[in-house]
């Protein structure tokens, strides 16, 4: 049996492969590499790379070509995502002290970092004293922690624990690089560490969908170690349901790889793509979907009814269409590219896959039967369809049956703004009603 050079589900740990994201690794290492040896915030979505990018960077290989792969450097990857409502600052640090400690190779900085994991009490003036130590020996320590909001969010991690932090990292060789959703300062628990100027010390590096070049590679070069190959119509279809995403790409080459293995014929293999694609891709579209905010969902939905409609080029459309269609629509366009949700090129933007299109339709078309019946939502919100004018009260009473309860409200606020409103309503009519 051959086996399948493509993966998915779990993050990527070695660097051969490990494909694109150059300008954010040399960012990195370039900010490591400075007098001041400083920090980075990795900044990203759900299942676009961070912790295979976290990986690739704390590889020995890869640390050797940037110049910091000698024992004087430490790097040290810690998963956040075990730390809950019972862990306080104090555990984290005996954690992440455990973990330096394997990763010296000096026995007496092993020592060191021993006897202070081991400390009572282990305040910060203990820790100063630790990398006050770690200086005096050259040694450099670098923390990777992946998903940090689990920390930034946690009442547990007052103001003075990131005042603390900061202080260890500007004054010693320290370095932080987080991972996180969104940007740091976006997910704290309160006002005071919002202000704190913690978050000063990181460079933000969004990490976003693929460059086409590096699409085409990790297309291309895993399989150069197999006996197959994907038609140039095949590596547009993946390209189609996938996009430049890595982890929708890896996935959807590995569907399509089981199918040459299988010696399915180039319908049935192609099928057999749709549907393996259509059940994995689904969970992760949902969890965007619903991690975005109403201005997000709105653009989406637009974008989604834009290209079902079909005009213009492919699925791509003008910019210009969706400012008729949508308030605040370039600011929300372009924070949808910065989630990898949306590309923009040459003035012209699509979802970043013909999937997730495909699912908002379906998503606002469910009338499950544990739904509001219409007539039952109308009733609720005579209100609201009341404020309408004549036409557009007409235009929403053909649209609004045939999409789930749970989003009438969110099309109802869209179509009642006046300075869309008849833009909105001929695009919900002509892709909901097949009008």
């Amino acid at each position: 049996m051959a086996s399948n050079p493509f993966t998915y589900g779990n993050p990527i740990s070695e660097p051969g492969r490990f494909f694109g994201r150059e300008r954010e690794v040399d960012q990195v290492f370039s900010r490591l590499r400075n007098d001041e040896f400083e920090s980075s915030s990795i900044v990203g979505d759900r299942r676009i790379g961070k912790t295979s990018l976290l990986n690739y960077i704390s590889h020995p290989e890869v640390r050797g070509k940037f110049g910091l792969g000698g024992p004087e450097y430490a790097f040290v990857y810690a998963d956040l995502q075990m730390v809950d409502s019972a862990t306080t600052p104090t555990r984290l640090w005996q954690r992440l002290l455990r973990h330096l400690e394997r990763h010296c190779q000096d026995a007496a900085v092993k020592e060191c970092v021993h006897k202070t994991a081991a400390a009572e009490p282990l305040d910060t003036f203990t820790l100063d004293e630790l990398f006050e130590d770690l200086d005096d020996r050259g040694q450099h320590v670098v923390f990777l922690l992946d998903e940090f909001e689990q920390v930034t969010t946690n009442s547990n991690f007052g103001p003075e624990f990131f005042y603390a932090l900061r202080s260890l990292a500007i004054h010693h060789k320290l370095a932080l690089i987080t991972s996180s959703r969104r940007e740091l300062i976006e997910l704290c628990h309160s006002d005071k560490i919002r202000s704190s100027p913690f978050f000063n010390i990181f460079a933000n590096i969004n990490v976003t969908l693929l460059l086409p070049a590096e699409a085409q590679r990790l297309l291309a070069e895993p399989l150069r170690r197999t006996d197959f190959s994907f038609s140039p119509a095949e590596a547009q279809f993946l390209l189609d349901i996938a996009g430049p995403h890595p982890y929708f790409l890896q996935a959807a080459c590995y569907f399509m790889f089981e199918g040459h293995v299988q010696r399915l014929g180039p319908e049935e293999r192609m099928e057999s793509v749709r549907a393996a694609f259509r059940a994995e891709a689904a969970p992760h579209l949902s969890d965007y979907w619903h991690n975005s905010d109403d201005y997000e969902k709105t653009a989406l939905t637009a974008i989604a009814l834009l290209e079902r409609e079909g005009k213009g080029a492919g699925r791509s459309f003008r910019v210009h269409d969706l400012l008729e269609l949508c308030t605040r629509s370039e600011q929300t366009i372009t924070h949808l590219e910065k989630r990898g949700l949306v590309i923009t090129t040459g003035g012209r933007s699509a979802l970043f896959n013909s999937s997730l299109g495909g699912w908002i339709v379906t998503e606002l078309r469910a009338a499950l039967k544990e739904e509001q019946s219409y007539e039952d939502w109308l009733a609720g919100n005579r209100g609201i369809m009341e404020r309408l004018s004549g036409g557009m009260h007409n235009e929403l009473r053909e649209v609004l049956p045939k999409i789930g309860a749970k989003y009438r409200d969110m099309v109802v606020t869209w179509a009642s703004d006046p300075a869309h409103l008849l833009a909105v309503a001929r695009l919900l009519k002509t892709t909901l009603t097949g009008v």
